[in-house]
């Protein structure tokens, strides 16, 4: 089994969202993350997806957007993007999701000696990648409790644990943020999270190594929409 990462996929095969509009590089990305999924992941491997998947409002509008991702080959794992509006309660995620797609919501997922816990963070005040409010702080809070409530779903005796969130935990000169502390707790080793697009600030410092957990920057635009390679091969690393 392998473990890719990718996120930010911002599909809209039913809505009028095309991407492109926010650069050429965009330009018919859908079917490059088709056409790159399928060249390099196999049936039996885990994708991790942090958030933004749909540009659906609700389930019906994103129906088409969840499909496609659910016939790429893998086990996809997702947790919720701040544009992904569609997303609901966990009866009914489970009700409307293809079945190759589970979605992390204060629960976790165990495949083989691997164990992945997530949720979609939000804004870290303290790590300044963008502006916020005190009603972004309490809504961080929250989030951080259900990164612990991820994380003590997860059983003992992992070879690895990997956390996956939409927003970054670190800032870009590698300052770890308070919720790298808990996972730090738990014994993760990787981190994969999205969230920031090209055409601002080079991040490539999102790429680096914090004590213990080895962080992957890992938005669809970044990685020229080719799901990236965690780990290989029963838990050995792939890393950039």
């Amino acid at each position: 089994m392998r473990v890719f990462a990718i996120s930010d996929l911002h599909l809209s095969h039913a809505v009028d969202k095309p991407m492109h509009v926010f650069g050429p590089h965009w330009e018919d990305h859908a079917a490059r993350i088709q056409e790159a999924w399928r060249e390099r992941v196999d049936s039996e491997d885990l994708v991790l997806v942090p958030g933004d998947l749909s540009w659906g409002m609700r389930f019906d509008d994103s129906r088409q957007d969840l499909e496609f991702l659910g016939a790429l080959p893998g086990t996809k794992l997702i947790v919720r993007g701040n544009h992904d509006y569609w997303w609901a309660t966990r009866k009914k995620l489970a009700e409307f999701l293809p079945p190759s797609i589970i979605p992390l919501q204060n629960t976790a997922h165990v495949q083989g000696d691997i164990g992945v816990a997530g949720t979609r963070l939000w804004i870290d005040a303290d790590l300044k990648l963008e502006e916020s409010s005190p009603e972004d702080r309490r809504i961080w809070e929250r989030e951080l409790g259900r990164l612990r409530m991820s994380l003590m779903a997860l059983p003992q005796g992992l070879k690895h644990i990997i956390v996956m969130t939409h927003y970054p935990p670190i800032s870009l000169e590698g300052r770890a943020g308070r919720a790298v502390a808990l996972a730090t707790e738990f014994g993760c080793d990787v981190w994969v999270f999205g969230h920031m697009h090209l055409g601002g600030p080079d991040y490539a410092g999102f790429n680096c190594t914090i004590g213990s957990i080895r962080f992957e920057f890992v938005s669809a635009d970044y990685l020229d929409f080719i799901p990236k390679l965690i780990f290989d091969q029963g838990g050995s690393a792939g890393g950039s």
